[in-house]
């Protein structure tokens, strides 16, 4: 959606509060990751001001350059987000002042909760290095794992291959009392050990058509297996 209709659904306005996320370089070359909650300063035709108080001075000291910035406001469990730029950083005893441009889209986000089945037979998955933060032209070698949970947001299964986020995957399966098999897509969200040599990935659905992703959600309804 466009700035305006955001500032009108999300409140982004001044005295409220708002998420920043701050990806970038150090000055000794390793990577830069900050984020707080900001106060909404001021709002003008091509900036944003927010501050953060009280601030210490690290680890602004050691930032070289910035990579991109997030923006965000939850408002009525919607998240609102935006990628902007960092137009100057004013450090000033410990008040921190960031101008940020004004965004040219801003995003929505909504947990939804899903019914999730557990898979209580063997249930093997085929699974692909698909891209890194969405999909590429070429995909990877497959590999094998077992499909642990499921639901239409997502999926967990066990791996002797190491994933990490954000590694997009091709998934292929087959889910019990269903005829047809199922390829979707997923974005690895977080990895655990599971033995000493296996893993346990949890991947959320992206880019899988809706029509899969019901018919999954119907499955679990149902009750699974």
């Amino acid at each position: 959606m466009d700035w305006k209709k955001a500032q009108e659904l999300a409140e982004f306005k001044p005295n409220s509060e708002c998420h920043l996320i701050i990806v970038g370089e150090s000055k000794d070359g390793q990577p830069f990751c900050f984020e707080d909650n900001f106060l909404i300063d001021n709002i003008c035709d091509h900036s944003i001001s927010v501050c953060l108080e009280p601030f210490i001075l690290l680890p602004f000291d050691k930032l070289e350059h910035v990579s991109f910035v997030e923006i965000s406001v939850k408002h009525r469990a919607v998240l609102y987000y935006a990628y902007v730029d960092l137009l100057q950083l004013e450090l000033r005893k410990t008040v921190c002042t960031l101008t940020l441009s004004i965004p040219e889209e801003v995003y929505m986000h909504q947990n939804r909760e899903h019914p999730r089945a557990k898979l209580s037979v063997r249930t093997p998955i085929t699974l692909r290095v698909a891209g890194i933060r969405g999909l590429s032209a070429q995909k990877g070698v497959a590999f094998t794992g077992q499909l642990l949970d499921i639901s239409a947001g997502g999926l967990s299964f066990v791996t002797t291959n190491r994933v990490f986020p954000p590694l997009y995957l091709e998934c292929s399966f087959m889910l019990p009392t269903l005829t047809l098999p199922i390829t979707a897509y997923s974005e690895v969200v977080r990895v655990t050990n599971f033995s000493s040599d296996s893993y346990r990935v949890a991947a959320a659905f992206r880019l899988t058509p809706e029509s899969i992703l019901q018919e999954i959600d119907t499955y679990c309804t149902l009750g699974g297996t």
